[in-house]
């Protein structure tokens, strides 16, 4: 499931992305395991009070925003190349964090930090901009840019803007107001 947006020369704010992006984030962790997902979320006891509209809301929001004037893909972990948009599994738009190189030459998404970046083996077209990778830091690829610069485990908060397809996006950062998460190694 995707969004295309199509409204005008303006995009939507970037921290609107993000907070799109992470609602899905839970969506995915919720639907995987509910009991879990509270178990180890103490901190989000917001969701145990989620009613079943609230539920169903999240259930039908897009994994992806795509933005066709600008040739660009939000997604919240990332996505393997040589698939297809509409066939990118959930969990990896979600929390893929690498990616392994089978024997014939594709790829499989995996959440372990022991393999390469995946966007360093994105080759477009479309540009995409990703988090969810936090302990790689700010990552710049030639069509990729990890945006995940730490701000839940106190670092920084990285955004960028785009102005146009044709000029490279600006990054901002700004520091953590305080450490929300400690990082689990």
């Amino acid at each position: 499931m995707a969004i295309n947006w199509t409204g005008g020369s303006a995009l939507p704010l970037f921290s609107d992305c993000c907070v799109h992006l992470q609602v899905m984030y839970k969506r995915i962790c919720l639907e995987a395991s509910p009991s879990k997902y509270h178990q180890e979320n103490t901190a989000l006891t917001w969701v145990k009070d989620l009613q079943r509209a609230d539920v169903e809301f999240l259930r039908s929001l897009p994994y992806t925003i795509s933005v066709p004037s600008y040739n660009i893909i939000v997604v919240h972990a990332g996505l393997v190349p040589g698939v297809p948009l509409h066939s990118q599994h959930s969990a990896d738009m979600t929390k893929m964090r690498g990616l392994v190189k089978e024997s014939d030459g594709s790829y499989t998404g995996t959440t372990s930090k022991a393999y390469g970046p995946w966007a360093a083996s994105w080759i477009g077209p479309q540009y995409l901009f990703f988090g969810h990778n936090a302990s790689r830091g700010l990552q710049k690829h030639p069509f990729a840019m990890g945006l995940d610069t730490g701000c839940v485990y106190g670092r920084q908060l990285t955004g960028a803007i785009v102005s146009s397809a044709t000029h490279k996006p600006r990054l901002f950062s700004v520091a953590a107001q305080q450490v929300y998460s400690i990082p689990q190694i």
